[in-house]
């Protein structure tokens, strides 16, 4: 028997190793177009970053050692063209010489796997726009950037700026090594998050931790050309109308399966693009199989058929390929898409369907959220993960799962996907008996715990809301933190009510039984307790969020607020990387010199702030206690905490899954001037708030917010309601709007150009004729207005909850402007010498 395997790679030369192991006397050539051949394509990014410094050891196999060990002939540079399938021949071109020939089978096996996408835009093809799918991409990009840093270690320009297109597995790998080698990095993604194939929740703790790793994000937002600048490097402009300097561009927005030898044949494909097969992996021609990124295989849990380039898959459906073209009757049932990536320090990964898979194809489930260490966290080097469990509502099927953490996420993916593959629910997960010792697990492992939790749902014994839901979850209902007050005080949601779990039963003792409760905690452990307590207290409509706050805010970006003047909040988008500068404005102790170690690391949330305060209780002013905290929340709580107990942040950088800061203690206030004629200590600082959207209020406001900042002064301005009307793009990018969303858009103005008059606007004569006399008398424009503003440093705050309401994307609004809630204004106003409401 004559078998010709189309492809080299994965699943290419799996077809031809397993079918020589069955067939020691069949004749088998490998035909591949590149010149490489089985190759690790999955570690190509890392000897680009040089972390495998090594090329050769990318090469797991040669055209020789093929030839030496399994008698296999195969031949690189070739590329087939085509198909005769009534004659059994093959086409072959050698790609060096352009010589053709044809080729007879017997059986033939197409592996051609997938193509990079290179979308038809401006510039696309120009020299610096790099793909990397195979060895010689590899090559090509880190022959540039090897260069390109050279020139920079010389001092012959600045440094090296290289910009990734697409937030997916390979996009971040590529954004991790080039970091790694020096080079600035910027990544862009279309979605509104990185990690396509993960939920929003799970991908956010990813992007934060990106960022403390100095990666720029821009979400949101795509390519749209490349232009050559005059010092020859490029320019990335983007839709939203950035532009991005860079020396290297790296196309990573995905693949598409390559069968256009296969369309030319005429063998039938499927509605996702790939080759159909059936699950002997033979496609329409029962002479020809197929295996690989090209194929499209059944989903374990969803409907239909589905791509699914992943190197596991590749090698399994080559193996069925081999078995059934050698005459044994094997079986592929279906492909679940486990996947795992590393970036930086962190690991995320799922398997089966996510979320938004299941509520596409209006499968019913339920979802459960679980913070637990990866090992026990009194043994050093653990942190806190994010672990997701999708299940059937009925049976308790596990559906799918996500995990992202720092140690052991990969084994608790690959336990949830071995109990998704053999079928069992979540009451099987609380059955598993996994191995424990504490530098590897805990007696409770993370993937028990998650059983427990989805079990107690399927049982009544837990009632769950959920982030994406709120705020109408909580609507008429009163919303219960049953953290401790010092968690309270540093952030809560919006109206809750602090009723620690220590005081729940006695607090609650006269409280309407029938009035609904929402409850939750920092990772819903706590609330989960008062959940119990409350409703064998004959309480009727109790619910718990859950993951907690700590899930809640991978949804939410919603400002703390306490009975005490808020603080603003330092979101983790923002908090790193972290300088001295991130410190209290108000007066502090000088440095004593006396300085403290403490060990936090393995405590979850609010274990590090607990005992950072203890320690802090200990030591006197100017004192300075060095912290090293695993839980990466600790970014956004450490400020806020700081700035609360009049303490200062001298310093916090990231260190493994968390950070390393160092905390003085404050109280020893430096005396002030006092009295009417006190003289400021320095610069004042006016913030506004603009909550209208009328032409001449808004020039005003941006009159005097210029004149302030003529005379030296910070300016904040905080924009709400229709005063966010100033700040729209009349060019905004167009994008998927809700109907009430078009509609607002529909009535509003489009941009400060538009605005209307607050008297006498007769539609829109009166507006037009004030912009004459402004005109006449050498007056700016609102536009020009603003822009000086913000070129003289004034902040451009737009309310999110604002947006929301008004249905507002970040890509409505002019380029610049800042994003943040009510304490961010709050904050803001409180170092304020002037506060103007316009």
């Amino acid at each position: 028997m004559k078998i010709v395997v189309v492809g080299g790679v994965a699943a290419g030369a799996s077809v031809a190793a397993r079918a020589r192991r069955l067939d020691e006397f069949a004749d088998i050539i490998v035909l591949e177009r590149g010149h490489h051949v089985s190759f690790a394509n999955c570690g190509l990014p890392y000897h680009v970053g040089e972390v495998i410094a090594d090329r050769s050891r990318l090469l797991l196999q040669t055209p020789e050692s093929l030839r030496e060990s399994l008698d296999i002939d195969v031949r690189i540079g070739h590329e087939v063209t085509a198909i005769d399938r009534a004659a059994q021949t093959i086409t072959v071109r050698e790609v060096d010489t352009n010589r053709e020939y044809t080729e007879s089978y017997d059986a033939l096996a197409l592996c051609p796997g997938a193509e990079a996408l290179r979308p038809p835009l401006p510039g696309i093809d120009l020299p610096g726009v790099q793909v990397l799918r195979r060895i010689g991409d590899m090559d090509a990009i880190k022959g540039q950037l090897d260069a390109a840093l050279a020139h920079a270690s010389a001092g012959d320009r600045g440094p090296v700026r290289t910009v990734v297109i697409g937030a997916g597995y390979i996009g971040l790998e590529m954004a991790e090594n080039l970091k790694h080698r020096g080079a600035i990095v910027d990544v862009v993604e279309m979605s509104d998050q990185i990690l396509p194939p993960l939920d929003h929740e799970l991908s956010v703790p990813v992007e934060h931790h990106l960022r403390s790793r100095g990666i720029s994000l821009h979400l949101s937002t795509a390519a749209a050309a490349f232009t050559v600048r005059p010092d020859g490097g490029l320019n990335v402009e983007l839709t939203d109308s950035t532009v991005l300097p860079a020396d290297l561009v790296i196309l990573s927005a995905g693949v598409r399966p390559n069968t256009a030898l296969a369309v030319a044949a005429g063998l039938d494909i499927g509605a996702r693009g790939g080759i159909t097969v059936d699950t002997h992996m033979r496609t329409s021609d029962p002479h020809i199989w197929a295996a690989g990124d090209s194929v499209e295989t059944p989903h374990t849990v969803l409907p239909g058929q589905w791509l699914a380039p992943l190197a596991g898959p590749a090698n399994r459906q080559a193996r069925v390929a081999a078995e059934n073209i050698c005459g044994r009757t094997t079986e592929y049932r279906s492909t679940q898409g486990t996947s795992i990536v590393k970036v930086f320090d962190m690991v995320a990964g799922g398997t089966g369907a996510t979320e938004r898979q299941l509520l596409a194809a209006n499968l019913p489930y339920r979802a459960v959220h679980v913070h637990p260490s990866g090992h026990a966290g009194y043994y050093p080097g653990t942190a806190m993960m994010q672990l997701k469990v999708l299940f059937s509502p009925d049976t308790g099927r596990i559906l799918g799962a996500q995990a992202a953490g720092f140690d052991g996420v990969d084994k608790r993916l690959d336990v949830l996907a071995t109990a998704l593959r053999a079928g069992q629910s979540v009451y099987d997960l609380e059955e598993l008996e996994l191995a424990y010792a504490p530098p590897f697990g805990s007696a409770k492992d993370p993937v028990i715990m998650a059983g427990f939790v989805a079990s107690n749902v399927l049982r009544g014994d837990l009632t769950l809301w959920y982030a994406q839901d709120y705020p109408d979850a909580t609507a008429g209902a009163r919303l219960i933190d049953v953290r401790t007050p010092e968690e309270f005080s540093i952030w809560h949601l919006p109206g809750a009510e602090n009723v620690p779990l220590g005081s729940i039963r006695e607090a609650t003792a006269g409280w309407d039984h029938t009035v609904p409760l929402r409850l939750y905690c920092a990772v819903g452990f706590r609330s989960y307790l008062a959940h119990r307590a409350l409703v064998q207290r004959g309480f009727t409509d109790v619910a718990t969020l859950s993951g907690g706050s700590d899930t809640f805010r991978s949804w939410h970006e919603v400002a703390p607020e306490s009975d005490e003047p808020p603080q603003p909040m330092t979101a983790y988008a923002e908090a790193a990387p972290f300088r001295a500068a991130a410190v209290a404005s108000t007066a502090l102790a000088q440095g004593s010199g006396v300085r403290v170690d403490l060990d936090c690391s393995g405590l979850a949330c609010p274990g590090p702030i607990m005992k950072l305060s203890e320690r802090m209780k200990a030591l006197t002013p100017g004192d300075e206690v060095v912290v090293h905290v695993s839980d990466p929340g600790f970014a956004s709580d450490a400020p806020a905490w700081a700035r609360r107990n009049g303490h200062q942040l001298v310093a916090i950088e990231p260190e493994g899954p968390g950070y390393v800061a160092t905390m003085r203690k404050g109280g020893a206030v430096a005396p002030a001037a006092s009295g009417a004629n006190a003289a400021p200590a320095g610069p004042g600082k006016t913030s506004f708030v603009v909550f209208s959207g009328d032409l001449d209020k808004v020039l005003a406001a941006f009159i005097i917010a210029n004149g302030a900042l003529a005379m030296g002064e910070e300016v904040s301005m905080f924009f709400t309601f229709w005063g966010l009307n100033s700040l729209r793009r009349a060019d905004a990018p167009k994008r998927e709007r809700k109907l009430m969303d078009k509609m607002f858009a529909t009535m509003m103005p489009s941009g400060a150009g538009s605005l209307p008059l607050s008297q006498m606007n007769m539609l829109g004569a009166g507006a037009a004729m004030i912009k004459k006399v402004m005109r006449d008398n050498k007056v700016a424009p609102l536009p020009e207005l603003i822009a000086s503003a913000q070129a003289g440093g004034a902040r451009l705050i737009a309310c999110t909850m604002t947006m929301d309401l008004l249905g507002i994307a970040e890509t409505d609004l002019m380029p610049g402007v800042e994003l943040g809630g009510v304490a961010t204004f709050l904050g803001e106003a409180a170092e304020s010498t002037t506060t103007l409401f316009i």
